[in-house]
């Protein structure tokens, strides 16, 4: 596959000219079927000046799952940055020169943050400095049928404009690169915050990665995500770029991120959903749920019976619940340990969690380890401002963690029966 480039002010083209074997169907079922990306920065930025070490970068995160054997970039890259991902990609890279300028900060540089609006990703902005950039991937809908409302996006960018904070609204086309429609790798949301960064004097690109995510605490076995083979492979690139990840909530729960927004300014400006017309969530999908449960439990709501037997009923919800295990079911085991949940359906639904035979306490805390995630001339100021929201783990909820290993519950009789049980409430008999 190669890569060209074409620039006009601020719109920047990428074509992608692939070989027999690039793009094809993997072993997701992902295929590639569009052959140019375009980003639109704001009106005062240049495409052209985007880094090219940056603009590899972003190349990369477009096209990586679908090149085969050989990738080449048409651009002047530095060699350190050559170097590394010669050592990564698992196809050879060949650029147009590898004696291009590293990118290097000037003095007073900040973090971007790549801002969905959603709860994680606003807890994140709390926890970074003031003068964080604010880079939204505004999604085009080229599709007819789309779920997708960006009503809640945009209200919330609108607020942390109000609030002092820089924001980047830049159209990306990348999800439609591929079939289905969705980021090509995960980090792919970061594009346009990378895009921007040199022109931004830009010294490191955040994330809202939840500690669910990133250690893996809400699926069945902990992961230490610092010798991940994704970050190991991600990591590298980022700083080799001059742009190190910054990840602020890679050691906080989903718990910890509605607490944080909760206390925050961004209480009632910032909605995970992203389906119903701004202010309304549409109640209607898995996140809605999964985070109305939470909330629910931090402000001491009450959950009726009625209310739980409506959320089952959801289509997706259902769906999402009869996997094994559940997504993030550690965080809705949290939420249905709430003394106010009352009903049959609440409490059969706790008991096919594995979260339901131990003490979760530890989801309302930071896991210290984590701050390996954090660039190291932000961390002093970070756990200044963590400590303003949550608590920290203790040396055995530490440990906890890090042991989290759900396979012989998932195994076990009383799993077994506790999930056939629920399964009779989610699909209950005809008569």
């Amino acid at each position: 596959m190669k890569a060209e480039y074409s620039t006009d002010g601020p719109i920047l083209k990428v074509k992608f000219h692939a070989d027999d074997d690039d793009g094809k169907e993997t072993a997701r079922g992902v295929s590639m079927v569009r052959d140019v990306l375009e980003i639109r920065l704001n009106e005062n930025l240049l495409a052209s000046k985007i880094h090219h070490n940056h603009l590899a970068l972003i190349t990369l995160m477009s096209v990586h799952p679908f090149v085969r054997e050989v990738l080449k970039i048409d651009l002047k890259v530095s060699s350190k940055f050559a170097e590394i991902v010669q050592k990564l990609c698992s196809y050879d890279v060949e650029f147009k020169s590898t004696k291009g300028k590293e990118y290097v900060p000037k003095s007073k540089s900040r973090p971007c943050l790549a801002f969905s609006g959603g709860v994680d990703s606003t807890a994140a902005l709390m926890l970074m400095p003031k003068d964080t950039v604010c880079a939204w991937l505004d999604r085009p809908q080229l599709t007819e049928r789309t779920l997708y409302n960006k009503s809640a996006a945009n209200a919330t960018m609108d607020f942390a404009e109000k609030s002092g904070f820089e924001v980047h609204k830049v159209y990306c086309d990348v999800e439609h690169l591929r079939n289905p429609v969705g980021f090509p790798v995960d980090l792919t949301s970061g594009m346009t915050a990378i895009a921007i960064a040199s022109q931004r004097n830009i010294d490191s690109i955040a994330y809202g990665m939840v500690m669910e995510s990133s250690y893996r605490t809400g699926h069945a076995k902990y992961r230490d995500y610092p010798r991940s083979t994704h970050y190991k492979m991600w990591a590298p690139l980022f700083a080799a770029a001059g742009i190190p990840l910054f990840l602020p909530v890679g050691g906080v729960s989903e718990v910890c991120t509605s607490i944080i927004v909760l206390k925050s300014p961004f209480n009632g400006a910032a909605r995970s959903c992203i389906r119903g017309e701004w202010p309304e969530p549409c109640n209607n999908c898995w996140k809605c749920f999964r985070k109305t449960m939470v909330d629910n439990r931090i402000l001491n709501k009450p959950i009726s019976n009625e209310e739980m037997a409506k959320w089952i009923s959801v289509r997706e919800v259902k769906y999402k619940l009869k996997s094994w295990p559940v997504s993030h079911e550690n965080v809705l085991a949290w939420a249905l340990k709430n003394p106010l949940v009352s009903g049959e359906i609440a409490k059969k639904l706790l008991k096919r969690l594995e979260g339901s035979r131990r003490d979760l306490e530890l989801l309302s805390k930071w896991y210290p380890p984590s701050i390996d995630l954090i660039p190291e001339k932000y961390r002093n100021d970070f756990i200044k401002s963590l400590g303003e929201y949550i608590g920290t783990m203790s040396d055995s909820e530490i440990k906890d963690s890090e042991m989290l290993d759900i396979s012989d519950w998932l195994g076990s009789k009383k799993a077994m029966k506790a999930r056939a049980v629920f399964e009779e409430i989610l699909n209950p008999p005809e008569n």
